[in-house]
């Protein structure tokens, strides 16, 4: 069997007669019979019956037909992606990041985007950077953004920016008449702790606290900086916490401080071996950075 000729008897049943299959395939009537007729000798029976110069399709046609057009909506199928490659624009998006970000940058960078591209859909998965790079590995989604990451296989990474983190408590603490907050004066406070299961994305924190380690309680540990702050608004601690989701939560009971020693965290875009050159993803990482470079969290500005 070869493609011209299922191509031929597939025009054949979808219009009637081999005239307008030739007009469709833009071929003399003589050779789609000829096809037919070839076809009909690979496959060992007959697809049409010819009476009074007109075919009529054979039971074993209207089986074969069957098939046959299943394989030509898969090969439509190959064809619209085929499309969809050549044009580097996807009809989706799909994006994992962590809450805060989720919450505080991706926001403004979509807006953005929706400008230049209204009609692409965005799905959105708030994760855990642990949980990120998961869905990056698996090429389960096209753009991760959040703390910039190591150098892992099948991963590409790009810097945004550094974000220093910040001291958050509650409206009306007694740190809240001090302008910076230093490590000894938690002396006593009950400190967020950060869980992963990656827990060397937060070895910074940790050294930060080093030297008063025994002299601090950690009775509540978080996985998103959204839950530590709702728990520093109901004062059941104090922490050392991302800056984003801080403009959520400021008059909402809570208030930050500078912190020494200063904590820093890199901020990166990562992607799926091979995946940037699409035009809307590139577009939508360069309105990222171009977001981030406008947020006073990424030029260490902080206010009560």
């Amino acid at each position: 069997m070869r493609f011209r000729q299922i191509e031929a008897f597939r025009c054949v049943m979808l219009r009637g007669t081999t005239a307008a299959a030739a007009a469709e395939m833009h071929v003399s009537q003589p050779a789609i019979s000829r096809l037919i007729s070839d076809l009909e000798h690979s496959l060992g029976f007959m697809l049409f019956e010819r009476r009074k110069g007109r075919l009529h399709p054979t039971l074993e046609a209207t089986e074969f037909f069957r098939s046959v057009e299943e394989s030509f909506l898969g090969f439509e199928r190959l064809e619209a992606v085929a499309e969809k490659i050549r044009t580097r624009v996807p009809s989706e998006l799909k994006i994992a990041s962590t809450p805060a970000i989720a919450s505080s940058l991706l926001p403004l960078a979509i807006k953005e985007h929706k400008k230049y591209y209204p009609d692409e859909r965005i799905t959105l998965y708030t994760e855990n950077m642990s949980q990120v790079v998961v869905k990056l590995q698996a090429n389960a989604v096209d753009l991760g953004v959040g703390l910039e990451l190591p150098n892992l296989i099948g991963i590409e990474n790009e810097f945004i920016g550094n974000a220093r983190f910040v001291f958050a408590m509650q409206a009306g603490h007694a740190l809240a008449k001090k302008d910076v907050i230093q490590a000894s004066d938690l002396t006593g406070e009950s400190v967020l702790t950060v869980m992963d299961s990656d827990p060397a994305y937060w070895d910074k924190l940790g050294h930060a606290y080093k030297l008063i380690k025994g002299q601090i309680q950690e009775h509540i540990a978080i996985d998103t900086a959204h839950t530590g702050y709702a728990m520093i608004a109901e004062g059941m601690a104090v922490g050392v916490v991302e800056p984003f989701a801080a403009r959520v939560w400021r008059g909402n009971n809570v208030i930050t401080r500078p912190f020494e020693p200063a904590v820093h965290y890199s901020y990166g875009l990562a992607y799926p071996t091979g995946t940037r050159q699409h035009k809307s993803l590139h577009f939508f990482a360069e309105t990222i950075k171009q977001v981030a470079r406008q947020m006073p969290e990424f030029n260490e500005t902080v206010s009560g």
